[in-house]
């Protein structure tokens, strides 16, 4: 059933799961979510099974005209939202009816952020996984990010007694400057020292 139509795509909109494995030998990549839990946590607050596909949102969100009765979660990054000009949180369920419209805009903090709805996008499987890899042009929406005009489907599902909500504690950070840790290995004999590092 047809889910929602894209009124705009947003910066690059595709849908993923979880990835494709078993190809690489043959040179098609594992693609998939990036941030695999934000995936699996919107995925799980509308009662959908861990890994059924998902919009990946990244840096400018869609703007969307829901079709159906449905829940929808968007978890990840920091991003404002609106449904029918009225906030909305991430990392909780809200209910959608035909005729809403949601707006994702720009993150505030992190990069990506990942929109599940109840019943999971309906895509194809290709080589077992629902995932876009752009540059095969295969999985996903038509192997493409989305674009104005595209309607994407859903599968069925019950809708949900009450709001669903991630506990504050499990809401990961995802700050704008990245702290990498590092532990010094032994030298090679031979090797030139670096300075100023």
């Amino acid at each position: 059933m047809d889910a929602f139509s894209v009124l705009t795509p947003g910066g690059y909109t595709s849908v993923q799961d979880k990835g494709r494995y078993g190809y690489q030998q043959m040179g098609i990549p594992m693609s998939g979510v990036l941030d695999a839990f934000a995936f699996q946590a919107a995925n799980l607050l509308v009662g959908n099974l861990k890994n059924a596909a998902a919009m990946e949102i990244t840096v400018m969100g869609p703007r969307l005209e829901i079709a159906v009765e449905a829940d929808i979660a968007v978890t990840g990054a920091e991003i404002g939202m609106t449904l029918n000009d009225q906030p909305v949180e991430g990392w909780k369920s809200f209910s959608v009816n035909p005729g809403d419209i949601l707006d994702i805009q720009q993150v505030r903090s992190g990069c990506r952020a990942y929109l599940a709805i109840s019943g999971g996008i309906d895509v194809p499987e290709v080589m077992g996984s629902r995932s876009t890899y752009v540059g095969g042009k295969i999985g996903g929406y038509h192997g493409r990010i989305l674009k104005a005009g595209d309607v994407i489907k859903c599968g069925q599902a019950k809708r949900l007694a009450r709001v669903c909500e991630t506990p504050a504690d499990m809401i990961p950070s995802y700050p704008s400057e990245i702290i990498i840790r590092a532990i010094p290995g032994k030298s090679h004999p031979g090797a030139r020292e670096s300075h100023g590092l």
